[in-house]
């Protein structure tokens, strides 16, 4: 309780907006900390979602960059008990029955390439979808939540659980519950290997 008190701190300090150029005293550090400690969560307690919880967990998501401010996206927040076991029956990599899954649909009614998606129907909408996701995932790290985003599923079923209309196409699910055990840091590549300064060959 006492980690999701403080969590629902930052999120208001943040949602406050800057108190100058550093921001609210104390704020950006507890960004930065989150950012960094965020690891994927999959098993989740029975403890629910409440409405608050995922209020801030979607002011977050809707938050957003987005191209051209198009907000290309569309997400539906399933915390009903038979369509979580319906999506997890589509979707290897929900394991159990999460409290909570969203839905991340790219919206093609308002792609950001006007002429239409390109190769492989790709838009840089998809692009804002994944976006959208990182924020709800690091709301749900704050909040003393986790999460992660399945890619892995069978469409058309998906598509029929959710009644979704033909112009939103589901690209990832996202559940998210308080974990059932600690988080598990992950390995992460040497940053000489991934990252240099002004040109790439040096």
């Amino acid at each position: 309780m006492r980690e999701e008190r403080a969590g629902r701190a930052l999120v208001d300090a943040v949602d406050a907006g800057p108190a100058g150029p550093a921001g609210p005293a104390g704020s950006a550090d507890a960004v930065l900390r989150v950012l960094r400690s965020r690891s994927v969560v999959r098993q989740y307690t029975g403890r629910q979602v409440d409405d608050e919880v995922l209020e801030m967990l979607v002011s977050a998501m809707l938050a957003a960059p987005t191209a051209s401010n198009k907000q290309a996206w569309a997400f539906v927040a399933v915390r009903e008990r038979r369509t979580l076991r319906l999506l997890g029956a589509f979707a290897p990599g929900i394991i159990g029955t999460p409290p909570l899954v969203v839905a991340a649909c790219f919206d093609r009614s308002r792609p950001v390439d006007e002429r239409g998606p390109g190769e492989g129907g790709w838009d840089m909408g998809l692009l804002c979808v994944a976006m959208a996701v990182e924020n709800l995932l690091l709301a749900a790290h704050a909040l003393g939540l986790g999460g992660c985003p399945v890619g892995g599923f069978r469409e058309g079923p998906v598509r029929t659980v959710l009644r979704l209309p033909a112009h939103l196409d589901p690209v990832l699910l996202v559940p998210v519950g308080h974990p059932a055990g600690p988080l598990r840091p992950t390995d992460r590549r040497d940053r000489n290997e991934v990252l240099r300064h002004d040109t790439w060959e040096q």
